[in-house]
């Protein structure tokens, strides 16, 4: 049998067949027992596509999640940046109110300067980035700055307080948002752990989802990988290949590796001409 004659329907689609083979029991009052095998049988889909349907949708959200906290990481870099610009703002701010006295003085000369000026030029000079040094930084200035000695100086900093408050509120978004993929993912791990069944994985051995049915083996990544694209594989032929015009190359439709359980694809006998899977 071609390899490829195994893979007959999605998941999905064998929900369908037991819908109608269960009705049809039903009606019938068929044997019990066959009736209660099918019954299982479709159970364990419906459950592991319930999880399925759970697990796509927080897959989408994280997605979503993570692009918005990329966005905010990015917004979050160039206020760190644009704080630079502040930085010297305020300096020539406070220029203008001491008449460029200050301008060109040495950091390592500042020591030898009154203190209340010593400190506010220290303070000056040591440029921050990081909100919540740049926060402490500008109310230690704040108290420093007596608004009718240093007016200019004094209406920037409280002008700029709209401007530094907007980085506040982008890194809450970004704790948060850390914080609820997280939580996001551990739903994600408890949903694989719940189709972690002899029945499911047996099911998904059995439409080539995952490699094998042993808990202990099995890809807990792959549990809700969608086996349609290997659907009607096995109806191509040499005739499915799509030409084009005469001058073109002719497009070939490339397989993935299968890599399908228990088959050894490597191990191959020709019979009339086409290559099949030995059976061992």
């Amino acid at each position: 049998m071609d390899k490829y004659d195994y893979i007959t329907a999605t998941i999905p689609e064998e929900k369908e067949r037991l819908e109608k083979i269960i009705a049809y029991l039903e009606k019938n009052s068929s044997n019990s027992d066959e009736l209660f095998e099918y019954k299982e049988r479709y159970h364990n889909i419906v459950k592991y596509l319930n999880a399925k349907e759970r697990y796509l949708n927080i897959l989408d959200s994280i997605k979503d999640a993570k692009e918005k906290l990329e966005n905010l990481k990015v917004a979050k870099e160039e206020y760190a940046v644009d704080n630079i610009l502040l930085e010297d703002t305020l300096l020539s701010k406070f220029h203008e109110d001491t008449n460029y006295k200050y301008k060109n003085i040495l950091y390592e000369d500042i020591k030898y300067q009154d203190e209340n000026i010593r400190d506010i030029l220290y303070l000056l000079f040591e440029k921050e980035t990081e909100y919540s040094r740049l926060v402490i930084k500008r109310n230690r200035l704040k108290e420093k700055l007596d608004k009718n000695i240093f007016p200019n100086t004094y209406n920037t900093i409280i002008s700029q307080g709209v401007l530094i408050e907007k980085q506040d509120s982008i890194l809450d978004e970004i704790f948060i948002l850390e914080n609820n993929i997280k939580i996001e993912e551990s739903k994600m791990s408890a949903i694989c752990d719940s189709v972690m069944t002899d029945g499911i994985l047996k099911i998904l051995y059995e439409f080539w989802i995952i490699d094998s049915y042993d808990p202990n083996k099995v890809d807990k990544s792959k549990i809700f990988t969608d086996n349609k694209n290997l659907v009607n594989i096995k109806n191509y032929t040499e005739e499915n290949e799509l030409s084009s015009d005469v001058n073109t190359e002719k497009e070939k439709y490339i397989f993935p590796d299968l890599n399908l359980p228990g088959v050894n694809e490597n191990t191959l006998v020709n019979i009339d001409g086409k290559n099949y899977v030995k059976d061992e």
